[in-house]
């Protein structure tokens, strides 16, 4: 007489039964284990209760290896595994949209939340069988093994030794290597290289007071911070083009900073000033020391007027040149003196007065429209202007006290 085995129902055929039947018991015991050892089946659940049963012989829900647990259960599905005697080993997904609990005697249950996945098995123990899930030592793995479904991605973290939180991990999501991007990890790219976008800064310092960048078109070294701003070299400071092809400026430790026009040098410091190589043009030198002049070319401005009073800009003239005939006496005024002046500087200027057949000459003087009386060479002031000829005015005016001027003349004929 045929038994079967206790856990899985596989009918076991004795010794010369079912002769000419005998293969279809073979056929289903294989289909028995097929399904006991791979299958996977739909468990459809309703109400609070269903009872999952492995019945000898017959291919039975009880007998799948995974149960895919569905249906629409009115509230918590408790399943119970029949017959209490049989031990079982199921991989559960349940998608049934409540929780499951499973059972098999008076032993402990298992609940297999909605949506999520466990292993478990039944101890088959009769009336105090009690079921267990092994999953839960898997390190609460959820739905799947991504580790984004992880039920507390902390704890998973912690398990695998991980000190960085979720979102540091997240730092290192980059979308180019060897691009800088926003809350992400700086990473090089295949030739060891580093960029940052347009308008991203490389900022240093605790308060980002150093910053390089470049703007899509310029770039800029910004210091915004409340010290100086050193650039440091153990020999030479050189300002090139991009190639190193043409030298803008160059420094040199112990020795001369050099100026450069198209890579000339034009300007060149020196242990007792410095040299410049051309011409230099300035608005003003101030010159505090000995002045030594090998040549001096200076500015020579004209003018035709003939009458009234002459103004002679100290700013911008050291001699003037009338070229016409004068045709009356006339006041010259010095302007821009006293502002430009300081106590005790002087500034000296000359006058060409053309002179035809009748001769005049300059008879009132003034200094920023004030009045002033010049002390002239040889003791007498002029009277007369020279008939035919060019009669040259030089005045030296010396500051003495604010607004306040000592002023030197002569008077010369040329002809």
């Amino acid at each position: 007489m045929a038994t079967y085995t206790t856990n899985g129902g596989i009918k076991k055929i004795a010794t010369g039964d079912e002769s000419g039947t005998w293969g279809t018991s073979t056929n289903l015991n294989f289909d028995i284990i097929d399904r006991i050892t791979n299958g996977v089946g739909t468990i459809t659940l309703s109400g609070t209760t269903h009872t999952l049963t492995t019945t000898d012989g017959t291919l039975s829900d009880g007998m799948f290896r995974v149960l895919v647990l569905s249906g629409s259960p009115s509230g918590t599905n408790t399943i119970t595994v029949a017959p209490n005697d049989a031990q079982k080993l199921y991989i559960v997904k349940n998608g049934s949209g409540q929780d499951a609990v499973f059972s098999q005697g008076s032993g402990a249950n298992v609940t297999v939340a909605n949506g999520n996945s466990a292993v478990i098995y039944c101890d088959g123990a009769g009336a105090g069988a009690a079921v267990t899930d092994i999953s839960s030592d898997f390190g609460a793995l959820s739905a799947s093994n991504n580790l984004s479904d992880l039920a507390s991605a902390a704890t998973a973290l912690t398990n695998l030794g991980v000190t960085a939180t979720a979102a540091e991990l997240n730092y290192n999501d980059i979308t180019t290597l060897g691009t800088v991007e926003a809350s992400k990890t700086v990473t090089a790219d295949s030739s060891g290289n580093v960029r940052f976008p347009d308008n991203e800064e490389l900022q240093l310092g605790t308060g980002g007071d150093l910053k390089l960048l470049h703007t899509g078109s310029d770039s800029i070294i910004r210091d915004a911070g409340s010290g100086d701003l050193y650039i440091q070299a153990s020999s030479n400071i050189r300002f090139t083009t991009p190639g190193g092809g043409e030298t803008f400026a160059q420094f040199t430790e112990n020795g001369a900073v050099a100026l450069m026009y198209d890579d000339t040098n034009v300007m060149q410091t020196t242990s007792t000033g410095i040299n410049v190589t051309g011409t230099a043009v300035t608005d003003g030198v101030t010159v505090d020391g000995t002045l030594d002049i090998e040549e001096v070319y200076e500015k020579v401005d004209t003018g035709t007027s003939t009458t009234g009073t002459l103004t002679f800009n100290t700013l911008s003239q050291g001699v003037m040149y009338l070229t016409a005939n004068q045709s009356a006496n006339r006041t010259i005024n010095f302007s821009n003196v006293n502002a430009n002046l300081g106590i005790g500087q002087s500034v000296t200027c000359s006058i060409l007065s053309t002179q035809g057949s009748t001769a005049y000459y300059f008879n009132a003087y003034q200094v920023d429209g004030s009045t002033v009386t010049p002390k002239w060479s040889g003791g007498t002031a002029p009277s007369a202007g020279n008939a035919s000829s060019i009669d040259v005015y030089t005045f030296t005016i010396i500051k003495t006290a604010d607004a306040t001027f000592t002023v030197l003349a002569s008077q010369t004929q040329f002809a």
